[in-house]
């Protein structure tokens, strides 16, 4: 009897459990039904968006197997839904597409939101894109205005009765600005696409042009080059991939392929090996061996039978190359390399790609391999236990080095010719980044090979051989090549004084160093190669990277220096149109941390100077370049110390340039469309307009809504350059655009790709509705389909018009416009006549 009591009792909490789960379960609130909530309830609304219809998507309370829902039948595209549920913790938990399942990892802690009672939660948009078989990109997005205006129209009573609230690792202040302007009587002013540009200099679809050189490859006897040509644009464009006989002076088409081309290497001077993007991280690889005949070229093409990298050609070896494939064991997936044989199809066929044959035996977490002079791995960049670590040693011997991290310590560049010294980049302890040697041995920097003062190595320069012969880096906004051998230093100084002042940096040499492929530009010339025979002095054109621009002339930039308030030199760019007193667009640089502008081909601002505008680059504080000091100064100066150095530059090419300073616009993408946008801001009726695009308007969102805060990792680094929102809003709202709304009475365009994973156009979606609800409706043109840059031909093309038809209407026509801006083409290096070749140094 007391047993059975027992079992009684148990039974009864049974009971007790289910009814309680019953009454306080996770229900769907009905279309426009009231809410009565019971207490320590919510309401939760859960958004998605995706480009696939889906099964279900998943929530579950973190606390409970319990409390478990799902969001059934999803269509394509948006989809938006009500729930009441108690309140506690949440958590994203899978997504079924079809018969794949994916599951989000539980102890994600991206992925958790918090239900409070009495109030709308909402946790941000599900937002998933399938990639590939079974691969999908799922993030949570906070785009709070899209669910409030979906809340408003299907739920009108619960958005008059109920708070709405974003739950996310950060706060978001717009609902509740949002409601106080909603909550005015005025209605929105509609907003409008950009006017017509008009016949147009310079047209966007010719200027944007994708090159037609991608890659480009030197034989080691230097009488053969390689080269990929697109054909094409967007997803129909083809690769051709042809040979370039630099004796006979003939080509030759080798393959068409419908994909891209990751890179082209010589294995001897007869085999060709092409590597083709196919896939996630994997290349389909093959071979083509060149044979000479009475009657021309012809070759034969062999195909790696796995897909793969490759890793490196062997100098003294043709019939072999390294190759990394993945490979799967008892408990894992690994990349191995392997020393494999090209001579035939049937040696490649035949190899075994086996684990036990591989030459990075004792490494099973290897990604990225460096192999030395003869063709030796000796090190690796691995990932242990969630670190990224740095290798070193010989087939099944390998000790780690060091950690590596994004501190500026050292980043690994290359092995030296005998594998026992790894060369990098360092500003640790530095006032710049320098070009250093690291013993791997002791893993210390045991010697600085290259330094300059407030001059930021860009890269190392190598022969065939891989020895160390120079460096790169920018000075006055040109990228040089300086080499440590006296012979080097004359050669290149006898090709600088042929070329002028345009950028000459050598691309690939042969195994003498004495045939050379040579990439020229300047900021108003687009890149050509030449071939330099150093033998015979002599330079020759050989591929023009847009053939299409040589009936254009364009114009130069020059130099201008400045000193900040604080001090800081500061070094930007001015390129004037051949008008007078032109109007002037300020263009700011993105980032705004490590990167920068430079002096090379540039078609934003040559666009703009076709239409008679002159045009003002500013590398701010922050900017890539020039020095640790430099950089560091840009951190947390959004809003505040980056544009006061750019409004130190606009003043001093407004006191020494004839240009008309009544008729300006601030504009720029990404960080610059912000700098834009928060200019205006500042210096009230300074600017007659502004253009941003794909600009962040919202400080705070940019940590809710960007890839860079959907991380722990991330979020400290935005924190440690942008600030931290947790604990410094009231300064984020002050510098955002958009809660300074009332005071940004310029005329604004908003350009804004729709699928921007960096900045989300939630940002511009904002900003256009506060705008038009103060009456001062911005132009805005959404690019649908497009990212952070802008790839599609047609929505290039749209971009670029409407910023010229929305430039005409704001800054007035253009007085003293050339009438005729295509020439008959560009002049030949150093004046010579003959544009196809010239001597240097003669």
């Amino acid at each position: 009897m007391g047993n059975g009591s027992g079992w009684g009792r148990l039974l009864v909490a049974l009971l007790w459990l289910v009814s309680w789960q019953a009454g306080a379960s996770i229900r769907e609130v009905r279309e426009g039904a009231a809410v009565d909530l019971p207490p320590g309830s919510g309401l939760l609304l859960l958004a998605v968006d995706s480009d696939e219809a889906l099964q279900s998507v998943a929530i579950r309370r973190s606390d409970s197997m319990l409390g478990r829902e799902s969001l059934r039948s999803v269509p394509k595209g948006l989809t938006s839904r009500l729930y009441l549920l108690p309140a506690g913790k949440y958590r994203w938990s899978s997504i079924r597409d079809g018969g794949v399942r994916y599951r989000i990892a539980s102890d994600d802690e991206d992925y958790a939101f918090t239900v409070e009672p009495g109030v709308v939660n909402y946790p941000g948009h599900m937002v998933f894109r399938l990639k590939g078989e079974r691969v999908a990109l799922a993030h949570v997005a906070n785009r709070g205005l899209l669910a409030l205006d979906w809340l408003q129209q299907v739920h009108p009573q619960v958005a008059q009765d109920f708070a709405f609230e974003y739950r996310g690792y950060y706060p978001d202040p717009f609902p509740a600005l949002w409601g106080r302007q909603a909550s005015g009587s005025t209605h929105a002013s509609p907003m409008a696409p950009p006017p017509p540009p008009g016949p147009l200099p310079l047209p966007p679809d010719v200027l944007w042009k994708q090159s037609a050189l991608e890659q480009i490859s030197l034989n080691p006897g230097g009488t053969l080059a390689a080269v990929v040509e697109r054909e094409g644009e967007g997803d129909d464009a083809r690769r051709v991939v042809r040979m370039l006989d630099l004796q006979r002076e003939e080509s030759m088409a080798l393959l068409q392929l419908p994909v891209e081309v990751r890179r082209l290497d010589w294995a001897g001077d007869r085999s060709l090996v092409v590597s083709c993007i196919d896939g996630w991280g994997l290349d389909v690889v093959m071979v083509l061996q060149l044979r000479e005949t009475a009657d021309g070229w012809t070759f034969n093409r062999l195909n790696f039978p796995y897909k793969g990298r490759l890793v490196d050609v062997l100098p003294g070896d043709p019939e072999h190359v390294l190759f990394a494939s993945t490979y799967f064991g008892a408990s894992k997936a690994g990349v191995q390399v392997h020393k494999v044989p090209i001579q035939s199809q049937r040696a490649l066929d035949r190899f075994g790609f086996g684990r036990k044959d591989s030459l990075d035996r004792g490494v099973e977490e290897g990604r990225t391999w460096l192999a030395d002079g003869r063709g030796e791995l000796r090190a690796t960049i691995a990932f242990r236990d969630g670190r990224q670590v740095l290798l070193h040693g010989r087939a099944g011997d390998f000790r780690e080095v060091m950690e590596l991290d994004d501190d500026g310590a050292f980043e690994p560049i290359a092995l030296s010719a005998d594998g026992n010294t790894i060369y990098g980049a360092s500003d640790e302890d530095r006032g710049q980044r320098d070009l250093v040697e690291l013993d791997p041995a002791s893993g210390e920097i045991t010697r600085t090979v290259f330094s300059r003062p407030r001059v930021d190595v860009q890269d190392a320069v190598f022969d065939a051989r891989h020895n160390l012969v120079g460096v790169t880096y920018f000075e006055d906004g040109v990228l040089v090549s300086e080499y440590f051998d006296e012979s080097s230093r004359a050669q290149q100084s006898r090709l600088q004084q042929a070329f002028g002042d345009r950028t000459v940096r050598i691309v690939d040499r042969d195994a003498g160093s004495r045939q050379f492929l040579l990439l020229v530009e300047g900021s108003d010339q687009p890149g050509e190669v030449y071939h330099f025979d150093s033998t015979r002095n002599r330079a020759s054109l050989l591929v023009a990277m847009h053939p299409w621009l040589q009936p254009y002339r364009f114009r130069k930039s020059t130099v201008v220096r400045v000193i900040a308030r604080d001090g800081l030199p500061i070094e930007a760019y001015l390129t004037l149109p051949e008008v007078s007193r032109p109007p002037l667009v300020v263009l700011a640089h993105g980032g705004p941390i490590g990167v920068r502008d430079t002096r090379q081909f540039d078609r934003e601002v040559q666009f703009l100077v076709s239409l008679g505008y002159a045009v003002l680059q500013v590398n701010f504080r922050g900017s890539e370049g020039f020095g640790r000091e430099f950089r560091e100064a840009g951190r947390r100066g959004m809003g505040t110390l980056i544009e006061d150095d750019i409004d130190a530059a606009l003043a001093q090419v407004l006191a020494l340039h004839p240009i008309d300073g009544r008729r300006m616009c601030a504009m720029g993408s990404s960080y610059g469309g912000y700098s834009a946008l928060v200019s205006a801001v500042r210096w009230p009726g300074r600017f007659r307009c502004v253009v941003s695009i794909a600009g962040v308007s919202d400080r705070i969102l940019f940590f809710t809504a960007s890839d860079g805060g959907r991380t722990e990792e991330g979020r400290r680094e935005m924190e440690e350059a942008l600030g931290d929102p947790n604990t410094e809003t009231d300064a984020m709202l002050q510098s955002s655009p958009l809660y300074r709304y009332d005071a940004l009475d310029t005329p604004v365009m908003l350009a804004h790709g729709t699928e921007d994973l960096r900045v989300d156009y939630e940002h511009s979606r904002r900003l256009a509705r506060v705008l038009s609800k103060a009456g001062r409706p911005p132009v805005l043109l959404t690019l649908e389909g497009e990212g952070h840059s802008v790839e599609g031909a047609g929505s290039r093309k749209r971009l670029w018009e409407g910023v010229a038809g929305f430039l005409h209407a704001q800054l007035g026509p253009q007085r003293g416009a050339v009438e005729d801006p295509v020439s008959a083409g560009m002049h030949a290096p150093n004046g010579a006549t003959d544009r196809r070749s010239s001597s240097a140094g003669r």
